[in-house]
C-alpha cells in the first residue's frame, strides 16, 4: 500500500534471455543454450504474485521481485549460499524462486520490502521503516559492515544515518563497494576506495609487496562531505567503479574511475570527490537531469526533455566502443523520442516510450548481446548497435524493466495481450478433469484453466460458480490462496519465506487432492477467467 493507502501500481514479470544460470556467462554452454528465451515469457512460478518492483544489476546474474504485500522473490546465481536450499551454493531456480519475507529477518509482522539493489557478489533490501540490509560477499567491507568474507544471511547495516533518525530510500552497488541515501539527501560509501568510487578524495593506495597495490577500505559507511556540499541528492546509481548522483536541482554529480571516460567529463582521469558535470547546471533549466543511471562503463543521464543521453563506452566496435567513447554525455541517432523509463544491463539497453494510441513501446539494443536478454524473437538477430522497437512487447503495457548480464526482467500491466504471451516453462504437469469433481460433467463442458498451474476446474465448480468464461487472467483457489499467504509467519530453516509450490509439490492421485480443493475452490472465485480446456 502506498501512504496514502492506495495499493501500488503492479503487473506480472516477464523474463527473456538466459535461464541456466549456473551456466550465464560460460565459455562452454552449448547444451544450455537451448534453454535460453529469444523472446519475453511470463515467469510461471510468479506470474500469480503482484509484483510493484523489479531488481536486477548490470554485473549480477540473480534479481529480486517485490509484491504488494512486500514479500521478495528472488531467483538466478545468488551471491551466496547461505539464502538458497542447503547445498545449493546460491543456484536458486526460476521455477523455485525464494520467497522472503521481512519478519524471516527480524522485523516486525506487518514490515514490507520497498526497494533494494543487486551487485556481482552481495546485495541489500530496504524496508518500509528505512532501514537497509545486506549480505553476500564482504572482503572489502562493502556491506557496510566489520570486513569478513561472507554474510551468508540479511544483517541490518547500522550506518551514522541511524543515530541520526535518517532513513535509507535507496541504495547502489558497485564491484567492491555501495552507497547509500538517506531521505535528507546524504550520501553514505563504504568498501574499497581503489578508484575513488566512495568520494573521499583518497584511494589510500600503498605497496604491500614488490608488484602489489594496496587500497583503502572503508567501513562503516562514511558521509560523502567533498564535492556535494550541502546539495540534497534524490538518486544515486553506480556502475562497477564509479557513480552518479542527482540533486533536488537536477544537477549531476560523477566520481571514481574514469576509464572509457565514463564520466562524461571530457577525460579519462579519475575523480575522488563527487564533480559537477557542466552540462547539466549551465544554462537553461530545462536541460537539467531528473534521472541517472549507470552501466558497468557508462552513464546515462535523462534530461529534463526526457531525452536520453550516454557517456563512455556501450558499444563494441565504432562510435561509443572502447576506441571512441563518448567522452561527453551526447544522444544515440535515431533515439529522439521521449523516455518514460530507462534500463542498463551488461551489454543491454532499454527505455519505454509513449505512443499516440496511449500505449507504450519498449525499445532495446545492445551489440554483444548473446543469450536474447533483449527479447527481439526468435527469428531475429540477438544483438542490436541501434535502437529497435521490442516487437513482442507490442500492445504490452510496460512498466518497470530491470536488466541483468545475461538476462532481462519486464513488469507489465495484466491485459488479455499480455495474457497472450508465452509461459516459461511451457508445460507443467496437471490434471485432465476437473480438480473438484474429478470428472468432466459432460463432453460440452468447458474447463478452465489456472494461468499458473494449469490445472482444470469447472466453472460451475467454484464457490461461488461462474456463469460462463470472462476474458482476462484466471488463477485457481489454490495459487490465490498461496500468493496471499506469502507474507505471513511460517518460515523454514533458512529464515526465509516457506511456501508450498503446487507447481511441484503434488499429491500422487487427483482424488486426494480433491476434497481440499473443494474447500479451497469457494474462498475466492471473483477473478477473471481466460484459459479454457474444451474435452475431445
Amino acid at each position: 500500500m502506498t501512504a496514502e493507502g492506495s495499493e501500488q501500481p503492479w503487473g506480472r514479470v516477464l523474463i527473456a534471455g538466459g535461464t541456466d544460470w549456473p551456466t550465464n556467462g560460460q565459455k562452454n554452454r552449448a547444451n544450455a543454450a537451448v534453454t535460453d528465451l529469444l523472446a519475453p515469457h511470463i515467469l510461471r512460478s510468479i506470474c500469480h504474485v503482484k509484483v510493484t518492483k523489479i531488481i536486477a544489476g548490470s554485473n549480477a546474474n540473480y534479481a529480486v521481485a517485490l509484491d504488494v504485500h512486500g514479500v521478495a522473490h528472488l531467483f538466478g546465481k545468488l551471491p551466496t549460499g547461505g539464502l538458497g536450499p542447503t547445498g545449493s551454493k546460491g543456484n536458486v531456480p526460476h521455477d523455485q524462486p525464494l520467497h522472503i519475507a521481512p519478519h524471516s529477518a527480524g522485523l516486525a509482522q506487518d514490515a514490507r520490502w520497498v526497494d533494494g539493489s543487486v551487485g556481482r557478489s552481495h546485495f541489500f533490501l530496504i524496508d518500509n521503516e528505512g532501514s537497509v540490509w545486506g549480505c553476500g560477499n564482504n572482503v572489502a567491507g562493502q556491506l557496510g559492515l566489520p570486513i569478513s568474507p561472507e554474510e551468508p544471511k540479511l544483517v541490518q547495516i547500522k550506518g551514522p544515518w541511524v543515530s541520526q533518525g535518517a532513513k535509507i530510500v535507496q541504495v547502489s552497488t558497485g564491484l567492491t563497494f555501495s552507497l547509500f541515501l538517506t531521505d535528507s539527501g546524504q550520501v553514505y560509501a563504504a568498501g574499497s576506495s581503489e578508484f575513488g568510487q566512495l568520494g573521499n578524495g583518497t584511494t589510500g593506495e600503498r605497496l604491500v609487496k614488490a608488484g602489489r597495490m594496496s587500497y583503502e577500505v572503508q567501513t562503516p559507511p562514511r558521509q560523502i562531505t567533498e564535492g556535494l556540499g550541502s546539495k540534497k541528492v534524490i538518486q544515486i546509481s553506480s556502475g562497477s567503479q564509479h557513480s552518479l548522483a542527482l540533486d533536488d536541482e537536477g544537477n549531476v554529480w560523477t566520481w571514481g574511475h574514469a576509464g572509457y571516460a565514463r564520466l562524461g567529463l571530457g577525460d579519462t582521469k579519475d575523480r575522488l570527490v563527487p564533480t559537477v558535470i557542466p552540462q547539466y547546471q549551465a544554462g537553461n533549466e530545462k536541460n537539467r537531469a531528473v534521472e541517472v543511471l549507470c552501466g558497468p562503463t557508462s552513464s546515462i543521464v535523462i534530461d529534463r526533455h526526457r531525452l536520453f543521453h550516454i557517456a563512455g563506452k556501450w558499444k563494441l566496435s565504432g562510435d561509443g566502443s572502447a576506441g571512441t567513447p563518448h567522452t561527453y554525455f551526447k544522444t544515440i541517432e535515431n533515439l529522439s523520442c521521449i523516455t518514460t523509463l530507462a534500463a542498463v544491463g551488461g551489454c543491454t539497453h532499454f527505455i519505454t516510450t509513449p505512443m499516440e494510441d496511449g500505449k507504450t513501446m519498449t525499445i532495446g539494443w545492445g551489440q554483444g548481446a548473446l543469450y536474447g536478454e533483449l527479447a527481439f524473437g526468435a527469428d531475429k538477430m540477438k544483438s542490436s548497435t541501434k535502437p529497435q522497437e521490442i516487437v513482442p512487447l507490442r500492445g504490452i503495457d510496460v512498466i518497470d524493466v530491470a536488466a541483468g548480464s545475461f538476462f532481462t526482467l519486464f513488469l507489465a500491466r495484466p491485459t488479455d495481450e499480455l495474457s497472450d504471451l508465452p509461459r516459461y516453462p511451457e508445460h507443467v504437469e496437471s490434471a485432465d478433469v476437473c480438480l473438484v469433481c474429478n470428472e468432466f460433467q459432460g463432453d460440452d463442458e468447458v474447463q478452465l484453466e489456472c494461468e499458473r498451474c494449469d490445472e482444470p476446474y469447472h466453472p460451475g465448480c467454484l464457490n461461488p460458480p461462474l456463469d460462463g468464461v470472462p476474458a482476462g487472467q484466471w488463477f485457481c483457489p489454490v495459487c490465490e490462496e498461496e500468493s496471499e499467504k506469502m507474507g505471513q509467519p511460517g518460515t523454514n530453516s533458512n529464515g526465509t519465506e516457506e511456501v508450498e509450490d503446487n507447481l511441484d509439490v503434488k499429491e500422487a492421485e487427483n482424488s486426494q487432492r480433491g476434497e481440499s480443493l473443494k474447500r479451497k475452490a469457494g474462498e475466492d472465485a471473483n477473478v477473471t477467467p481466460k484459459k479454457v480446456r474444451v474435452p475431445a
